[in-house]
């Protein structure tokens, strides 16, 4: 080939390079953020225990999602629902133990879309499910631009670092630790946000070179580990939850009426040192109170740590990248004690309904984050102390709880040092410190939300939308040969009817209660209407909007989640918490509308992977319009025995009929 075609070639390559990339000019970037095992125990989502201000700031910024659902209690099978927008029952896993390509199909993800369509995308920390869920790889090379990071420290998850009240290390739940004497002198979590902290700032510095060069989009997967259990932490943040302000659930016992086969024995917990030497009876022994307030401690103080490290991560974006779409995510709930009950592997809201925020970050002058790289170096070193039973109660029972503090020797490390960087923060500049509780107070906190019912399989079809890239087509009937589809709802036309409406000071919101957009369902069903439905119309009211702009907006009479029983009792071996598919005889559906939780559970071949509708095990109906802790279930109450039916019916319909379009 002479030289001249060979340099003619190449400079047509270089031009069709160019081309592509500058038709991805404009196209914004995009940030993922996913938390394991985060229930909406967010101040931005009313909960006046929890201190989160960075998550808070970003929701405040964006849309919140109240009614969002993930589609199984489960870290493997969740990840791999959302991250291919496709249902459990399509990917085919409901355990730990297959890798969806091979097991199911070929299914396209998220972050393979956009790799796919121009964007350079990263993972740091947990986005997949590790192990064989995601091929030992994180779905590479299908998902990602490079290499995925993981925290070295993660090797270390099980290590026997956690302290008793025996003064000895164990492998516990409850695990306040000095990050300075861990294992590489840090944790997971803190080397997942530095490392992604560092890629954002390599990729500003190396844009600014090329400047002149069109930017290619990135979409960067953020995933921290905690809340997760063990309840790994900086013990210094449990200050800010001293043990005697730490309630207990307000529901702690078994529903009436529950069927063995819904209960979640929390088989995870039990085997772990602080736990086993509680002597728990199997499977209905509650957990004794003094214990359960350090495991719900150590839950809300690990993530406050987790958000302080979100604030560092979104500092950065802020400083060097405005222009960039941010969705936050839990990848299911987590049980605090509710119903007797820790952990998820359930069908209940508190197993099922996640966080869900959307923002279109803009960029911010005076930062509103304050992350853990600046408040951790400010907090003084505190030494924990686990008491017992017997010490809690001389310690902490009576006036003397209003006084004491957890900590070894009477330490006592205040709130001060927190306050001190708060305070400069504009979303509690008028908030009273001396009183955490009033942090969040709702008329305090401008939030704009979404009180419709959200599924996390929408997770993929919105993003895709809000970036500009072909939408996704809904998936057929039998989808195992089509790569790419949905089997989730885009939220797109909702978020940009609502933020061209703010932005555009239609109206304004101080949320108290929250802001409430609810979408018209169409065909919904009269034993379905509630205050909530009643005023079904109020987003457009509100909004003295034409209803032609609402075209386009599906909203969902329905959420659908499931969980898989290895037999209709509780048990040990096999694992009614996590039964692999082949051990799986049951299956519970659950079905969400605004008012009612419907749950059948019915025979399931784990051969097969089939349900059985004939087979109908045991059922649960829960109204929320009455009893939002799902503390009764009403499935044979003679009132409900129409809704009982109709909710049976709407659940085997499934997904394809609960959503309609505006």
């Amino acid at each position: 080939m002479c030289r001249a075609m060979k340099e003619g070639i190449f400079f047509l390559l270089i031009k069709i390079l160019l081309a592509g990339a500058s038709s991805l000019t404009g196209h914004p970037n995009v940030l993922l953020i996913v938390v394991d095992d985060l229930r909406p125990a967010l101040g931005c989502y009313d909960d006046t225990l929890a201190l989160t201000p960075n998550i808070d700031s970003l929701a405040q910024q964006g849309t919140i999602f109240t009614r969002a659902y993930a589609q199984q209690a489960l870290c493997g099978p969740s990840r791999t629902s959302f991250l291919t927008s496709r249902r459990p029952e399509t990917t085919r896993l409901y355990d730990v133990h297959s890798y969806w390509r091979k097991h199911a199909g070929n299914f396209t993800t998220l972050p393979q879309y956009f790799k796919e369509h121009g964007y350079h995308t990263v993972s740091a920390g947990k986005i997949f499910h590790p192990g064989i869920v995601s091929n030992h790889s994180d779905d590479q090379p299908y998902s990602w631009s490079e290499p995925p990071f993981h925290p070295p420290t993660q090797a270390h998850k099980q290590d026997p670092v956690c302290l008793g009240h025996d003064g000895k290390l164990h492998t516990s739940i409850y695990c306040p630790v000095q990050v300075e004497e861990q294992p590489g002198r840090s944790l997971p979590d803190i080397q997942t946000t530095e490392f992604a902290v560092a890629w954002l700032e390599k990729r500003a510095a190396r844009q600014e070179l090329l400047k002149e060069t069109p930017a290619e989009p990135f979409f960067l997967a953020v995933g921290y580990h905690k809340p997760h259990i063990p309840l790994k932490f900086p013990s210094q943040f449990l200050d800010m939850f001293p043990i005697s302000s730490i309630p207990l659930a307000t529901n702690p016992h078994l529903p009436r009426g529950l069927p063995p086969v819904a209960w979640n024995p929390w088989n995870d917990l039990r085997w772990r040192a602080d736990i086993a030497a509680l002597n728990v009876s199997f499977p209905y022994g509650p957990m004794p109170d003094y214990y359960a307030r350090y495991i719900r401690q150590g839950y809300y103080a690990a993530t406050t740590y987790t958000d302080s490290l979100i604030g560092d991560l979104l500092d950065a974006v802020n400083t060097h990248f405005p222009d960039t779409i941010i969705a936050f995510i839990g990848d299911h709930g987590w049980s605090l004690g509710e119903h007797q009950e820790w952990s998820k592997f359930s069908n209940f809201e508190v197993a099922t309904r996640v966080p869900f925020i959307i923002s279109r970050w803009r960029h911010h002058k005076t930062s509103p984050f304050k992350g853990f790289s600046s408040i951790y170096p400010r907090i003084k070193k505190a030494n924990v102390h686990l008491v017992s039973k017997n010490q809690y109660h001389k310690r902490y029972v009576g006036e003397d709880m209003k006084r004491k503090h957890v900590y070894k020797n009477g330490v006592e490390t205040t709130l001060n040092s927190i306050f001190d960087f708060l305070r400069s923060s504009r979303l509690f500049k008028s908030h009273d410190f001396e009183n955490k509780s009033r942090m969040y107070e709702s008329s305090k906190m401008r939030l704009i939300s979404h009180d419709g019912l959200v599924e996390l399989v929408d997770l993929f079809p919105t993003l895709v939308d809000l970036a500009g890239l072909p939408a996704l087509n809904t998936c057929p009937q039998e989808s195992r040969l089509t790569d790419t589809c949905t089997e989730g709802t885009s939220l797109s036309p909702l978020l940009h009817f609502i933020w061209d409406n703010t932005e555009s000071r239609a109206f304004e919101t101080t949320r108290s209660p929250l802001t409430s957009f609810l979408g018209r369902n169409k065909g919904q069903d009269n034993e379905d209407s509630d205050k909530g439905n009643a005023e079904q119309y109020s987003m457009i009211k509100t909004m003295q909007m034409d209803p032609k702009q609402l075209s386009g907006i599906g909203m969902k009479r329905a959420a659908f989640s499931q969980y898989p029983r290895p037999g209709p009792k509780p048990s040990i071996h096999p694992d009614s918490d996590q039964p692999p598919a082949r051990d799986t005889t049951i299956m519970g559906y659950s079905l969400r509308t605004l008012r009612f939780r419907y749950t059948a559970w019915v025979g399931f071949n784990g051969s097969t992977l089939t349900p059985d509708w004939s087979n109908v095990v045991a059922q649960e109906l829960y109204d929320h319009q009455v009893d939002p802790l799902e503390d009764h279930n009403l499935i044979s109450h003679p009132h409900y025995a129409s809704a009982s039916i109709q909710l049976h019916n709407q659940l085997m319909q499934g997904w394809r009929q609960a959503t309609s379009v505006l």
